[in-house]
């Protein structure tokens, strides 16, 4: 009864690995450092550690098999040489897959930052502008009204002065809240 249970402890530990955390790349750079990306390495395959829905050491460059034709291509095919400082200027500047990388994540994140600061400028905006309507209904319906006098104190609006400031606010509400 224990060997069951221990064996269904072990199978439910294997199958909760969520899937896409087996969804990227895991490999050494040329200076041996670790190196994770969701993009496929421009690496040799010997230094390819782990793909996507592959076991370590399981992976072959996709060019090297539809070129050789099949399965027995992935067996035989050689890995890619590293590349090499060319004459080529532009070949030199080619970004890297970590590269590549890294200015997808950051113009990902650059996005959201700007969509997040978008929404917080037009919830901020939103409720100014229900302030102000609550103000101009007040105003409208004859609520007692006052304004902060040149000494800080506060003075009520005669029937001219709430004239005047229902003018000023049904102005503003019309540039900044239509």
């Amino acid at each position: 009864m224990k060997r069951s249970s221990a064996l269904c402890l072990l199978a439910a530990a294997v199958t909760a690995v969520p899937v896409p955390a087996l969804a990227y790349w895991q490999w050494r750079d040329a200076n041996g450092h670790m190196v994770y990306s969701d993009v496929p390495p421009s690496a040799a395959a010997a230094r390819i550690l782990r793909g996507p829905g592959r076991v370590a050491g399981e992976y072959q460059p996709v060019e090297a098999a539809t070129a050789a034709g099949g399965a027995k291509a992935l067996q035989a095919a050689p890995a890619p040489a590293p590349a090499k400082a060319s004459a080529n200027p532009a070949a030199a500047s080619a970004p890297t897959a970590e590269e590549a990388f890294q200015k997808r994540r950051e113009a990902r994140l650059k996005a959201a930052a700007d969509e997040a600061r978008k929404e917080s400028e037009s919830a901020e905006r939103e409720a100014r502008c229900a302030q102000l309507r609550n103000y101009a209904s007040g105003l409208q319906n004859g609520m007692r009204a006052a304004v902060a006098g040149p000494d800080g104190s506060l003075q009520h609006l005669n029937s001219e002065q709430r004239q005047a400031e229902m003018l000023r606010t049904s102005a503003s509400l019309e540039k900044n809240c239509n």
